[in-house]
């Protein structure tokens, strides 16, 4: 009975976590310049040419900017993104 009421509540959490709405599945990271912290949307290594959002926690703000490079490491994942202004950013994100 204790395994079917755990397996149960597996269940359970999984489908809400499935079912999430994309926004609340991201990707954290910081930017290399800043140290600010990060998330970028979709939660998936993008490719080049890819637009991405990417929010900045201490600010609060959300910007759409362009995948201009993508570089795999050990542990992290490196995007060179172009924000809506021009400027280019790199983002140290958690490992894929």
């Amino acid at each position: 009975m204790k395994h079917l009421l755990i397996g149960a509540t597996l269940a359970v959490i999984l489908s809400f976590a499935l079912c999430a709405p994309p926004d609340a599945r991201a990707w954290d990271g910081f930017d290399a310049a800043s140290s600010d912290l990060v998330e970028v949307t979709p939660d998936r290594v993008p490719s080049q040419g890819d637009a991405v959002d990417v929010r900045n926690y201490d600010s609060d703000t959300i910007e759409t900017c362009l995948v201009e490079s993508v570089a795999r490491n050990a542990r992290t994942v490196e995007l060179v993104v172009r924000t809506p202004s021009g400027a280019t950013r790199t983002l140290v994100m958690e490992g894929r």
